[in-house]
């Protein structure tokens, strides 16, 4: 049932929609476009934290088939009230992206916090909160036991799961020189996997996938997408490299056979950040 749902949320276009739809979920357009839509910022829910503060999870659809938007925070990418940065990506390619940021908050958080993304001279704005209806569990999916792989960017390194929360790893190069971009991951099955399980849109077991998150100019991935066949103990390696100086972010994606996104339940996949400082 759970999979059969999956499927008709996506064949019906609900990519452009996340648990937590509200205003800005529904100002979101329906149908695509080559380019001049506006890039709609989207609530995917909230959780709580070991130490009673909560997080909150939110991506992006950018509906303009052939348009990379590119929005440096202020004016046009900005969180209110209070700071206007707050890690969010600066780089929209096509598509939906799903939990490509989390804001820690505290736990009787009732305020009114609101990302604006204003591309194409269209602003787009979205409300975060921790009403019930919205909570989530990106660390376990109750249905079945499944858990998000873990990455880690050094082998015996304790290793990052769920959403991304602050700079995981650092890295430095320079202009034209190719960076390497090495992980292990690993992805521990329940012992007694209930059909359905896997998303019908997911082929493999395990796929890592690179995005940039922010940064000045383009970033070239020799392999931005890896799959494995085993989710089990891999170690997906790829290099990256830049044409211009500067601080880039970039997010490492594991995801396993739920899908992108979890299929849409915000379970099971792991996002991690790594900065990359690019000399001339």
């Amino acid at each position: 049932m759970r999979a059969y749902r999956a499927a008709v949320l996506f064949a019906v276009g609900v990519i452009w929609v996340t648990l937590g739809a509200t205003s800005a979920a529904a100002q979101a357009p329906r149908t695509v476009r080559e380019f001049g839509a506006p890039v709609n910022p989207m609530f995917e829910g909230w959780y709580r934290n070991p130490d009673g503060t909560a997080t909150i999870l939110v991506g992006f659809f950018n509906p303009n088939l052939s348009q990379t938007v590119e929005l440096p925070v202020g004016e046009l990418n900005r969180f209110s009230p209070g700071p206007e940065d707050r890690g969010q990506p600066t780089h929209f390619p096509p598509g939906r992206s799903w939990g490509v940021l989390t804001i820690q908050v505290p736990g009787d958080f009732d305020g009114d916090l609101t990302w604006t993304l204003t591309a194409n001279n269209q602003p787009a704005s979205i409300p975060v909160h921790l009403r019930p209806p919205y909570f989530i569990e990106p660390f376990k999916d109750a249905a079945n036991d499944n858990e998000p792989p873990t990455v880690r960017f050094a082998p015996d390194d304790e290793g990052f799961t769920g959403p991304p929360v602050g700079i995981a790893h650092l890295l430095t190069t320079t202009v034209g020189s190719p960076v390497e971009l090495r992980v292990w991951t690993s992805d521990v099955k329940p012992e007694e996997a209930p059909e359905g399980l896997a998303s019908p849109f997911a082929v493999k077991a395990l796929t890592l996938r690179w995005h940039l998150h922010r940064g000045p100019a383009d970033v070239a991935f020799a392999e931005p997408v890896l799959e494995f066949e085993d989710s089990a103990d891999q170690n997906p390696t790829t290099t990256a490299t830049f044409s211009a100086p500067g601080e880039y972010w970039l997010r490492a994606e594991a995801l396993d056979e739920t899908g992108v996104g979890g299929s849409g339940f915000q379970c099971c996949w792991t996002s991690a950040i790594v900065q990359v400082r690019v000399s001339p």
